[in-house]
């Protein structure tokens, strides 16, 4: 591994560390406002703050991905902590719900332009190695969900009841470390192609136009609208809070935060080992068994879950063993992100000079799924509680699953062969009585 792909995920990790601590300053800074008297702060509002993140990643990240391709990887790269800054900056100024969610805009921006310029980087360097290309998009992916659920997290809470407003200027010291790395720790020769190319927003549209990109769509947006109906409306009904009727759902009948945090920590720790264990398979299975894998754990840890909510909380010996299936699949379904980055990058090899364009697809998507899936876990948690939750998982995943087995059986025609293994799984793929 060089220099510089050290220095994109160490600055990657930073730049994600800085933009939870962000989101998570912004829920003290909004309630602050509230207690004060400042600004009135309703369910709606809340919702459009949140939902504004989402809007510029999913309206930016074509733009950006575009730019990329045509101007060089690092400028745009260097616009995400740019823009991370400035948000984190007016922040404190922000006093208004417009221009709270103006903050939100800005950071959705900061996303938009440093994904897909960061996975094109890396699916250019790992072209040459799927061994290395497995293991940068796992720890681009621990990176990442380190940086923005436990390492932004926990920073938040000590900063804020130290430091109060002034967090987030200690939180732009952040941005700019971040940008520092990708300023002077990495090099990358790409910049403006010097043949003359079509109307980029054009080539961007044909890009969705593949076959394999049009059958990896449906997959990836079911899985992350999953993560969106979970998180965090998941959260919130385990505490017993909610509002919705308990009754028959044992799920809903409350539980401590040490004990729902406890329990988290526990998953993400077994999906931890999955990520790394599946990321560095890259060589040995293709991505689509990862993915289906994934779907198949899907399924199965939400046959726990319902069973878990039948419980009545005193079969201890049956819910540890509810527990043990649901913490086995996190292990299979952690996979299912490398997988999917892994597959981008190897499409991206047929579309080189396009590549940001085609690696910003994961955020565009990623960000879709998330919104529908928020949307939908608000429609029926307060209907059906976590059951409802649960079938609408089971309706993402047919449309994952579906899409997929059609996915496997004309991969071969879609992703070129990157090595002798690619090779041979596609020549089985061709002729199954191999």
């Amino acid at each position: 591994m060089t220099g510089s792909m050290r220095s994109l995920l160490l600055g990657t990790l930073v730049l994600r560390t800085a933009t939870g601590t962000t989101g998570a300053l912004l829920v003290f800074w909004t309630a602050f406002l509230r207690d004060g008297g400042t600004i009135t702060v309703t369910t709606a509002d809340v919702a459009a703050i949140s939902l504004a993140f989402y809007v510029t990643e999913l309206a930016g990240s074509p733009i950006f991905g575009i730019m990329a391709d045509h101007i060089g990887r690092k400028p745009v790269m260097l616009l995400g902590p740019f823009f991370g800054l400035v948000a984190v900056l007016i922040t404190p100024f922000a006093l208004t719900i417009p221009l709270l969610i103006a903050t939100r805009l800005l950071e959705g921006a900061s996303t938009a332009a440093s994904v897909p310029s960061i996975l094109s980087f890396v699916a250019a360097s790992t072209s040459h190695d799927e061994k290395l290309r497995g293991r940068v998009v796992t720890l681009f992916e621990v990176a990442t969900l380190g940086g923005l659920l436990v390492a932004g997290t926990a920073l938040a809470g000590p900063l804020w009841e130290i430091f109060g407003a002034n967090s987030f200027f200690i939180n732009g010291a952040i941005y700019m470390v971040a940008l520092a790395l990708f300023a002077y720790g990495v090099k990358d020769q790409h910049s403006r192609p010097t043949h003359a190319t079509e109307n980029r927003l054009k080539r961007y549209a044909q890009l969705f136009s593949q076959r394999g990109i049009l059958l990896f769509v449906p997959t990836w947006v079911a899985i992350n609208a999953i993560v969106g109906v979970w998180v965090p409306q998941g959260l919130y009904l385990l505490t017993g809070s909610s509002g919705v009727p308990s009754e028959g759902q044992f799920l809903l009948s409350g539980f401590s935060p040490t004990l729902i945090t406890s329990a988290l920590a526990a998953l993400a720790l077994v999906g931890g080992v999955g990520l790394m264990f599946w990321g560095n398979s890259f060589a040995k299975y293709r991505r689509t068994s990862i993915l289906l894998a994934g779907v198949v754990a899907f399924f199965v840890a939400m046959g726990a879950v319902w069973f878990l909510n039948r419980m009545t909380g005193s079969e201890l010996p049956l819910i540890a063993a509810l527990l043990l299936i649901l913490s086995v699949s996190m292990f299979f379904l952690a996979g299912a992100t490398p997988a999917a980055l892994g597959f981008l990058a190897d499409v991206s090899e047929r579309y080189r000079a396009d590549r940001s364009a085609v690696m910003g697809l994961y955020s565009i998507f990623l960000g879709l799924g998330q919104v529908i899936g928020t949307w939908v876990a608000g429609q029926v948690a307060n209907v059906a509680g976590v059951d409802g939750l649960v079938y609408s998982t089971l309706g993402f995943l047919v449309i994952a699953g579906g899409a997929l087995l059609v996915l496997r059986r004309v991969e071969h025609e879609i992703l070129p062969p990157l090595s002798a293994t690619h090779q041979a799984a596609h020549s089985v793929l061709s002729n199954p009585t191999k």
